[in-house]
């Protein structure tokens, strides 16, 4: 393939800009994407590629190849039907951030893309329109490219969702590949690793006290005396009782209660999140904040509800599909600095996936050039650079269509 892929991307890179500038001007939260949805699919359809939607129509999955025209109608296909099949993964959503990026495209409506998803739905489209002039070869190799448009990611609820909508199914993918842009990387620059992310445990924890005047302490029960004990109580469970050579966090970020200051309220309310990369560990550490939240709104006498906010396993990734991806990737950006330092504690729905069937996952650098100020992800202010879509739309091909050769 050498760097063929990237010159035919590159052919097309004002219209990947566009589409990425359309994205970024819609910004959608969650697995309520239907702008976000509905653009995916003209854009398929354009291409004359067959698809289905799953999470209410949030999700979109187009097949390239063998098993697209059986697909033909509801976008399913079997896996006699499709071959080889390897699922290539863009997630599409954004954060409830307002925009200070300045871009002549920025977003308005008080959300934002600032994480970058419209930079992997572009690229994943780019790929899409690729793998298309290559369909004649995939149906030849008896092997079919699924392409997944994700919702949810940042609220770690779209992956689950598409599987429960029978996402690998119809067909079940043998493998599958997901790539991130960073903000704050140079271009050429890719990171991987496993495990990659920590898995993460998010939490509400509510708290019922009895609500009354400021004045008389007594004769109320004070939720936010417990809340402040129960915040203190879950960062000494880190400090105490978690070895120091474990990578865990445990952070509180929210924290409401009451209205006005001479008010004592009825609830008081926390939400958090527990990460790490050890499984067993982080089990132990659930059922401790369980039993930590009780013990603490027993002695304050406020009842404790524990909800579950989400619960995502680390990125764990396939040796053998990373070792291969940087060989396909490697082939078309021959430039590309590959290092294998992407270990954070950050945390992907992707690990759902991966978890079910081989998987590789990328992170490549997508800073601006015109500045020397890059601002982290999730920032109102972070930028992304479009010369990266050519690079990365060249980059989900040449795995697909070297997985699909070493697996004929």
């Amino acid at each position: 393939m050498g760097d063929g892929l990237v010159a035919e991307a590159q052919a097309f890179a004002d219209e990947l800009a566009a589409w990425r500038h359309d994205l970024h001007q819609m910004p959608e939260l969650g697995n309520s994407l239907p702008q976000t949805s509905t653009y995916i699919q003209a854009r398929l359809t354009e291409m004359d590629i067959p698809f289905a939607t799953l999470v209410d129509g949030s999700c979109v999955v187009g097949l390239v190849g063998a098993g697209a025209a059986a697909a033909q109608g509801n976008g399913i296909c079997t896996n006699e039907q499709a071959g080889t099949v390897i699922m290539l993964r863009g997630d599409m959503d954004a954060l409830p951030v307002a925009e200070e990026s300045g871009e002549p495209f920025a977003s308005t409506n008080g959300c934002m893309h600032a994480c970058g998803h419209d930079m992997h739905a572009t690229a994943l489209l780019g790929a899409a329109r690729m793998l298309k002039a290559r369909e004649a070869e995939l149906v030849d190799a008896n092997a079919t490219v699924k392409l997944l448009f994700q919702p949810g990611e940042e609220t770690f609820e779209g992956a689950r969702a598409a599987i429960a909508d029978g996402l690998l199914q119809n067909p079940r993918p043998q493998a599958a590949f997901a790539m991130h842009v960073n903000s704050q990387s140079p271009l050429g620059l890719v990171l991987y690793g496993s495990p990659a992310l920590s898995g993460v445990y998010g939490f509400r924890i509510t708290l019922q006290g009895k609500g009354g005047h400021g004045s008389s302490p007594e004769i109320c029960i004070d939720p936010i005396t417990t809340g402040v004990h129960v915040h203190l109580a879950l960062q000494e469970l880190i400090a105490r009782e978690v070895p120091a050579a474990k990578e865990v966090a445990l952070t509180v970020g929210k924290f409401a209660g009451g209205q006005a200051a001479n008010v004592i309220p009825d609830t008081c309310v926390l939400e958090g999140t527990l990460r790490g990369f050890d499984v067993e560990l982080m089990e132990h550490l659930k059922t401790r904040i369980a039993e930590v939240v009780n013990g603490v709104a027993t002695t304050y006498r406020t009842p404790a509800t524990i909800e579950t906010l989400s619960d995502v396993p680390p990125l764990v990734l396939d040796s053998d599909m990373t070792q291969a991806s940087l060989g396909y990737v490697g082939a078309v950006l021959p430039k590309a600095a590959f290092l294998p330092l992407f270990h954070a504690m950050a945390s992907e729905d992707f690990a759902l996936i991966s978890s079910e069937i081989p998987s590789a996952y990328f992170t490549v650098g997508a800073a601006v050039t015109d500045t020397d100020e890059h601002f982290a992800q999730h920032h109102p202010k972070a930028r992304f650079n479009d010369a990266e879509l050519p690079l990365g739309a060249a980059a989900y091909t040449a795995v697909a269509l070297g997985y699909i050769a070493d697996h004929r």
